[in-house]
């Protein structure tokens, strides 16, 4: 499982390395793409594969929202061998869409079976959101959840 909030250094050719305590849950290849939330995604080859699997039962390619949300997911996608060094290189359009600078600190977000990759001022947005008590205990309760 991939969890916890990874503060990582994105250097000058925007490569960073990924936390060693998750390399058994990475699998052979990872794909790279867009987040829903300005973020980028990282995932490994099954997950993403689940994901997509899901996404092309669900929708026809005659609808022209189903084949924007495929360009989205799928138009910058990038797969990753794993390799024993952990280091992912970002691409260009990626980093633009997301918002990320070389040479900066990036935050690593674990979401159970893939990462989300923050530029440092959308995921301070975000911890604002998470961390409101008040709104969380109404924004929360549709949902189905119980310990």
């Amino acid at each position: 499982m991939l969890y916890g909030q990874h503060t990582v250094l994105l250097n000058k050719e925007k490569t960073f390395k990924l936390p060693k305590r998750f390399s058994s849950d990475l699998g052979k290849s990872l794909f790279l793409t867009r987040g829903f939330d300005q973020n980028l995604v990282i995932m490994p080859e099954e997950a993403f594969s689940e994901l997509y699997s899901r996404l092309t039962n669900n929708i026809t390619i005659t609808d022209p929202l189903a084949r924007l949300l495929m360009r989205f997911f799928l138009g910058d996608a990038i797969a990753i061998p794993v390799k024993t060094s952990l280091e992912i290189n970002l691409s260009d359009s990626l980093c633009r869409y997301a918002k990320i600078k070389a040479d900066t600190a990036v935050i690593l977000v674990g979401q159970g079976d893939h990462f989300e990759l923050w530029a440092r001022p959308y995921w301070d947005e975000q911890d604002i959101i998470i961390n409101d008590a008040q709104k969380n205990a109404n924004r929360f309760a549709s949902l189905n959840y119980s310990i």
